[in-house]
């Protein structure tokens, strides 16, 4: 009886694992998302300076949604695994550093493409 317990228990736990891990994004996708949120910040940061009635946070705010629903991506399940990512140092040093050299050459062709006309 108790080793059926046991087994009932093992398999329960390793489900509800398995389900939390499901909203995970994919490391990759996880230094898509830091590089598109770094861009929207830079983004609202210039359209502020721009015009001055505006609020950064609004502005922020508005295109993050964008950002999300154009990648499939909840903002829940975004904060989900920013919080998973962040728990593991090393990882998470990797993704942001390829997170923020991605936004770097995204920015460069972006203030070339516009700069040109």
């Amino acid at each position: 009886m108790s080793l059926r317990l046991f087994i009932l228990l093992l398999l329960f736990f390793f489900f509800s694992c398995q389900e939390e891990k499901k909203d995970l994004l994919g490391k990759e996708k996880m230094m898509d998302m830091i590089t598109e949120v770094s861009l929207v910040d830079a983004y609202a940061e210039v359209f502020i300076l721009k015009d001055s009635t505006l609020k950064k946070d609004s502005v922020l705010k508005q295109e993050l949604s964008a950002m999300y629903k154009i990648n499939h991506v909840s903002p829940e399940q975004f904060a989900y695994s920013y919080k998973y990512y962040s728990s593991n140092p090393i990882l998470f040093k990797e993704i942001i550093d390829s997170a923020h050299a991605r936004a770097y050459r995204k920015k460069d062709k972006i203030y070339l493409s516009t700069s040109v006309k």
